[in-house]
């Protein structure tokens, strides 16, 4: 008589189901299967087309959570967010440390992940910017898709805010100045970051300033999915950019990096909200609270810095990166005769 499938298989479904490599209708076809026919391996197989090399494969890699790739060596977790999975690794070839970023199984099938996710690939590949991480090889594996890009030492900005540190003025205006020209760079190559936030920034061992993350980097809100999809991180949206504007520019980018000024700083968001749908409305609606401001010893500079970054209505904003950072400059030149 067949026998249901070992706990040992089940959990390996359940593995496959959260890694998105099989639906749980497939799971559950795959578990039927496998009671009528006696054999789980056979099943599983069949429901898929998969042979037994690659089913043994995402058994040992629990379903590619601790993967193994021809012609790297992991060594170790760097990071993970809503799309991705990055780890460090050594080319076999060269031995070169490397970041491999791997789209997460569930999305492989989803064709706009995957298109994003191609297109940040090109773009690490193509943009020849000091200070922005760049791509190496950009291919496919196990029916999802990964980046080789350059492995960047240090700490996101986000990392030192969840550990409740926070940076002086002038470090985190030092830090405004290094990024505002990667994005003059960006420009210049028609590119917009459209996401710009503490996590997508890492400080390295000597304080060298870098960006490691493009993934909805483009020209204006070219590559939404459709008409009413808003890109970026709601925290640090800039308003047009959380209504879904069209005609989006550099300026959405300046109120971004004015938020993660404003969050390196005091230590917390500039707006809250208990849903993305609240963040993206105080985006859009609310004013920076000036009491809050001075209530945090900010200094008179920088709260004109955040109020003209972060102005509701982007002709208000810096035009561009380079005349922040030149303003930056001026008022840090002015200090010095005073001084």
């Amino acid at each position: 008589m067949p026998q249901p499938p070992s706990a040992q298989n089940q959990e390996f479904l359940a593995i496959l189901v959260h890694r998105g490599f099989l639906t749980r209708e497939e799971a559950v076809e795959a578990l039927q299967a496998a009671g009528t026919q006696g054999s789980f391996l056979p099943a599983l197989a069949s429901l898929r087309g998969w042979d037994e090399k690659i089913i043994e494969y995402l058994r040992e890699t629990k379903g590619m959570e601790e993967p193994e790739i021809p012609g790297y060596r992991i060594e170790k977790k760097l990071g993970m967010g809503g799309t991705s999975e990055v780890f460090g690794a050594r080319r076999a070839k060269d031995f070169r440390r490397v970041a491999l970023k791997i789209l997460r199984p569930n999305l492989a099938r989803d064709t706009y992940a995957v298109k994003r996710f191609l297109e940040e690939g090109k773009l690490l590949q193509r943009l020849e910017i000091d200070g922005i991480v760049r791509g190496h090889r950009l291919f496919k594996f196990m029916g999802t898709y990964i980046i080789e890009m350059d492995w960047v030492p240090g700490r996101t900005l986000e990392e030192y805010l969840t550990d409740g540190e926070t940076f002086s003025e002038k470090e985190a205006l030092d830090i405004v100045i290094q990024v505002g020209g990667f994005l003059e760079e960006m420009k210049e190559s028609g590119v917009l970051h459209r996401d710009l936030k503490p996590g997508n920034i890492m400080i390295g061992p000597k304080g060298e300033v870098n960006l490691i993350d493009l993934g909805f980097a483009g020209e204006g809100l070219e590559g939404r999915s459709d008409a009413n999809t808003t890109m970026g991180t709601p925290a640090y949206l800039a308003p047009e950019q959380a209504r879904g504007d069209d005609d989006l520019d550099s300026r959405a980018d300046i109120y971004s990096l004015g938020a993660t000024l404003y969050h390196l700083v005091l230590g917390k968001l500039p707006f809250q909200g208990e849903t993305d749908q609240e963040m993206m409305r105080a985006q859009i609606l609310k004013g920076l609270d000036g009491a809050a401001l001075k209530g945090n010893d900010v200094s008179p500079s920088l709260h004109y810095f955040l109020e003209k970054m972060m102005a509701k209505d982007k002709e208000e904003r810096y035009p561009s990166a380079s005349a922040l950072i030149r303003h930056i400059g001026e008022h840090r030149k002015a200090q010095e005769d005073l001084d």
